[in-house]
């Protein structure tokens, strides 16, 4: 049965159709369950290196060491929980951006029903403020216009009218055409349904959300290649320590102990904890400068950005049409800020007080340039219509004079026009641009109204106005700062090649502007082509975005999207690091994994400094908790080697490894920013988190600690006995890290000079204070004593543990200063 325009569908009709089609909402895929995604948190090398270590534990007795580590364990899974469970709202996000109601005509009555009911085939009612429940091709229109900002990235409201068009014109040009979840900014009409629920294009963008892997962060990834081998590598040593201990003639038990305290001693169980203390601040100093982060990881993600593509509209530009130029009847160009004093403009002035319609962009910018018009008013008017292109005013002014005034597109209003050639040789010009240019004109009249269509001829020109959606003033020290640091920039917006490529050149980004379409039939090799002679791409799809980052995913690059759209929702999703801005749609937000709040290019600047810092941050924690590990596993060894009883039971190197992690590495996440970070280029995605050298470094540190270690146990179970030995032994390990802290402070850099080294970190003295109480708390404290099995030391012995502290400092800044040589 077919739709008749003034009746529409019969009730009985659209049942039929609800039940062919399905309701018109979107087919949601079915979400993983909170117990998955909190199960899915263990699955690491890494967590069942510890879970293992805790169960042998746990097996032989030593509940305290148990509960510790599983405690870690679970902290850092309901992290990671409530972080993935937050992105599971993306595509409800989608659904709730739908319309709820809908007005179709149904047996020839209006009526209003729940958007969901709609079908192909019906007959919608238009209206402004509504949001378009369904896709459809409209069959009348009345100054007509929609906001397709969100779907197509369009600046602004789009003109509709009937009629029409080729079937493979893009999106954004598809003019008798209104799409699911747009707005109708003015005007009204009909349109008949076409497509409903996942076939509309609002559904096609939510079935590509759904096909989208989220991608791992370069961290993560690094992270996985180094945890798989610390915890091969510990199950590796586990077994030989056990070997080792029972070839050496230790008891069975014994030699269990003796692996689980390698275990232990060889995992860092603080690194999930510290990574998140890092990240979190990250976070926290982004927040203050304006940008949220949705997905911790992506703090660090933004430091290896090599790649950003970025959207025009809010993004790059104000989304706010301002006027930039006025031409007078001569064809004069002046700035908007001198109008007010040309004589010649004073017309065009005056005049734009009767035209204004309200509502429109356009209208709203020229309201900022009215001047006061002479007495009198408006005794009729024709409303814009895209169909004719303009808007008439019938006006009567003081002294009875009657003028008819004309509004419109350029080439519409003046060829109607005389004397209109001096305006003719500015338009190409302004045009090309990138300007939205209007026209005025006016002629005189006795008319008492306007019926039909105005004369084809007699107006005489009074200007042109011309329009543009101004870049931000901070995009384009933004978009140099991240060129500077090696980040490539490239623009990627719906809007006309003109208009896309002035604002590219306003920006500091070039080349001409390659259409969306011909990205998306392009091979992967030509599209990189293109995009090195281009940092343009205008009227772009949701798949021309997924293009582009798939195909420079797998180049290897480390790709960045911002966006505000439902539009963009694909491209943020896919991206290793999505970036939506504050006054987006919703589900923009939660498809990105971090918003700008002040939807400013400019914070992303600060947002990749800050990403670099952590990754800096990162890896002096890594630097700074392996040799704590390494000198423990390397005593263990040793003590097992030379038959010896061990200088640290599992539980004192849980302590050691604990009051280490929260005491000192954790201060590590507040060190400032490097000088020349900015100047560096982005870190390849697969480059290691510790390069040779500082896997070097990590391991003559290791080797230092364990002699010195070892060397003092000795001596002091010889002088004083076990358990002072033990003791000191704890004791010496903890204070040569609180030493070995201030040289990691900074990778290359000295750290002799004394400013340098107790200024810039606000968390490093409380840090060293708390190390202070907890060593004086573990050494002397009864009920601790009694916990750990140690005896209070005398005064003597610290003079030992600083002097191995002191000994480890200066070996390492020894170390330094030969590299510096070396590299000079």
């Amino acid at each position: 049965m077919k739709t008749v325009p003034l009746t529409g569908l019969s009730e009985e009709e659209a049942r039929k159709r609800r039940e062919l089609y399905g309701p018109n909402r979107l087919p949601l895929a079915r979400g993983r369950s909170p117990l998955r995604i909190f199960l899915e948190q263990f699955r690491s090398l890494f967590i069942y290196a510890l879970l293992v270590a805790g169960g042998v534990s746990y097996f032989l007795g030593k509940l305290l060491d148990a509960v510790v580590i599983w405690a870690v364990v679970v902290i850092n899974a309901l992290i990671g929980f409530l972080q993935e469970l937050k992105a599971e709202r993306t595509l409800a996000g989608l659904q709730e951006y739908l319309s709820p109601r809908a007005t179709v005509i149904r047996e020839g009555v209006r009526r209003e029903i729940p958007a969901e009911e709609v079908v192909p085939g019906d007959v919608l009612v238009l209206r402004a403020g509504m949001k378009v429940p369904a896709d459809a091709r409209l069959l009348e229109a009345r100054n007509l216009t929609v906001d397709e900002s969100a779907l197509t990235g369009e600046s602004f409201p789009q003109e509709k009218s009937p009629g029409d068009l080729p079937e493979d014109l893009p999106l954004a040009e598809r003019r008798n055409m209104v799409f699911s979840g747009t707005l109708v900014v003015s005007g009204e009409g009909t349109a008949l349904v076409t497509a409903t629920g996942a076939q509309t294009e609002f559904g096609r963008l939510a079935h590509m959300m759904g096909e989208i892997r989220i991608p791992k962060t370069p961290l993560m990834q690094r992270l996985e290649v180094f945890t798989r081998w610390i915890s091969l590598a510990i199950l590796g040593l586990t077994g030989l320590t056990f070997g080792v201990g029972y070839w050496r003639g230790f008891g069975m038990e014994e030699s269990f102990m003796a692996a689980v305290a390698l275990a232990v001693s060889a995992i860092p169980e603080g690194l999930p904890v510290i990574l998140t203390v890092a990240l979190a601040m990250g976070v926290k100093r982004m927040a203050r400068q304006k940008a949220i982060v949705r997905y911790l990881p992506a703090v660090e993600t933004l430091g290896s950005t090599t790649i950003i593509f970025t959207d025009k509209t809010g993004t790059l530009t104000e989304n706010r049409l301002r006027v930039e130029v006025l031409v007078d009847p001569e064809g004069r160009v002046y700035p908007e800020a001198e109008a007010a004093k040309i004589p010649s403009l004073r017309p065009l002035l005056q005049a734009l007080a009767w035209v204004l319609e309200g509502g429109h962009p356009v209208d709203r910018a020229l309201e900022e340039l009215v001047i006061s018009p002479p007495g009198g008013r408006v005794l009729d008017r024709i409303p814009f219509d895209s169909s004719r292109k303009y808007a008439a005013f019938l006006v009567e002014e003081e002294g009875r004079q009657r003028r008819l005034l004309l509004k419109g597109a350029p080439e519409i209003v003046l060829d109607r026009c005389e004397g209109k050639e001096p305006l003719l040789e500015q338009l190409a010009d302004l045009a090309r641009q990138g300007l939205r240019l209007l026209a005025l004109a006016s002629m005189e009249t006795n008319a008492s109204g306007i019926s039909g269509d105005v004369p084809t001829k007699g107006f005489r020109p009074l200007g042109l106005v011309g329009f543009r959606d101004p870049p931000r003033k901070e995009a384009g020290p933004a978009v140099r700062t991240c060129l500077a640091a090696g980040i490539r920039v490239k623009m990627v917006t719906g809007d006309h090649p003109l208009t896309a490529e002035t604002i590219a050149r306003a920006v500091g980004l070039s080349g001409p502007a390659v259409p969306g379409r011909e990205i998306e039939e392009a091979s992967p090799e030509r599209i990189a082509r293109w995009l090195s002679e281009t940092d343009v791409v205008a009227r772009a799809t949701p798949r021309t975005k997924l293009k582009l980052i798939e195909v420079f995913k797998a180049r290897g690059e480390i790709v960045a999207m911002t966006g505000d759209g439902v539009n963009d929702a694909p491209a943020l999703k896919a991206a290793h690091i999505g970036v939506a801005m504050g006054s987006g749609t919703e589900v923009a937000k939660e498809a990105a994994d971090m918003v700008l709040l002040d939807d400013n290019f400019a914070t992303l600047v600060g947002a990749v400094k800050e990403g670099r810092t952590v990754f800096d941050n990162l890896r002096k924690t890594l630097l700074f908790i392996f040799p704590t590990n390494g000198g423990e596993g390397l005593i263990l060894l040793g003590s097992l080697l030379a038959a010896s009883v061990l200088p640290v039971l599992p539980l004192h190197i849980l302590w050691i490894n604990l009051v280490t992690t929260v005491a000192l590495a954790v201060t590590l996440a507040f060190e400032p920013a490097e000088k020349d970070l900015m100047s560096r280029p982005p870190r390849p995605g697969t480059a290691p988190l510790l390069d040779r050298g500082l896997l070097f470094q990590i391991g003559v540190v290791s080797v230092i600690m364990a002699l010195v270690a070892w060397g003092g146990f000795i001596l002091w179970k010889n002088y004083r006995g076990l358990a002072q030995a033990r003791a000191l032994t704890v004791n010496l390990l903890v204070f040569m890290e609180a030493f070995y802290l201030l040289n990691t402070r900074f990778l290359s850099a000295s750290a002799l000079s004394l400013r340098r080294l107790w200024t810039g970190n606000p968390a490093l003295v409380p840090g060293l204070l708390t190390v202070v109480v907890l060593q004086l708390l573990f050494t002397y404290l009864p009920p601790l004593r009694r916990i750990f099995g140690v005896e209070p030391l005398p005064v003597e012995a610290w003079g030992l543990i600083l002097a191995g502290g002191l000994l480890l400092f200066l070996a390492v800044e020894a170390k330094k200063f030969l590299r510096r040589v070396a590299g000079s």
